[in-house]
């Protein structure tokens, strides 16, 4: 069990760093097309800049974790026929 665990948690970490750079990249090729420049960084943006990178960059943060977590759940489920430990049978993990 030991084993599956540390396993699951590889499988999870990969996924999760992989999806969440192309989320990164992603989202800063369009705040460039759309604002036109860089992503703000410290002083360089007024507020509602500021705050709206803020808001864009932690809800693709949000939805890049959950669909790397379904993803690698999907994966393991496939790859060793049982759930991740932790997980019990889930009906939107099926459909995903």
């Amino acid at each position: 069990m030991v084993g599956a665990k540390i396993g699951w948690k590889l499988v999870l970490a990969v996924f999760t760093m992989v999806v969440t750079l192309v989320a990164n990249k992603a989202l800063t090729a369009a705040w460039k097309v759309g604002a036109g420049g860089k992503p703000p960084k410290g002083n360089e943006a007024g507020y509602a800049e500021v705050v709206t990178w803020a808001v864009a960059s932690g809800g693709a943060a949000a939805a890049a974790k959950l669909f790397a977590e379904r993803r690698a759940a999907q994966y393991y489920l496939k790859s060793t026929g049982h759930l991740p430990p932790g997980y019990e049978k889930k009906k939107d993990l099926a459909k995903a």
